[in-house]
């Protein structure tokens, strides 16, 4: 019998599936692909069932897997930061217009 091939997941990393597969994460992203920079109460005012504390622990997650980047608006002292899509996030956001239209759809 010849030696079977070694099958291995074609996911990206793990890491990275546990941040976008959570509930609210695809939300922010098509929220800041659609919008541009965003700063936190309107992206809460958008998602009126997810509380401060989990779009805090949503976004910082994308933050820190590279999808989103907190910039300084200096002309706002309440608000001093708003989040825009990465480059990667960028990329994320166009290959989930296609997934949107196919919901949509069905």
């Amino acid at each position: 019998m010849p030696p079977r091939e070694r099958l291995e997941c074609p996911c990206p990393p793990a890491g990275v599936i546990d941040v976008v597969g959570k509930k609210w994460a695809l939300c922010v992203v098509t929220l800041l692909g659609r919008n541009g920079a965003l700063r936190f109460g309107p992206i809460q005012r958008a998602l009126p069932s997810v509380s401060p504390a989990t779009l805090t622990t949503t976004l910082r997650a994308l933050e820190t897997h590279g999808l989103v980047r907190r910039t300084p608006v200096p002309d706002d002292k309440r608000a001093p930061v708003a989040y825009r899509l990465t480059p990667p996030g960028e990329a994320l956001y166009r290959s989930l217009i296609p997934l949107a239209s196919w919901l949509r759809a069905a």
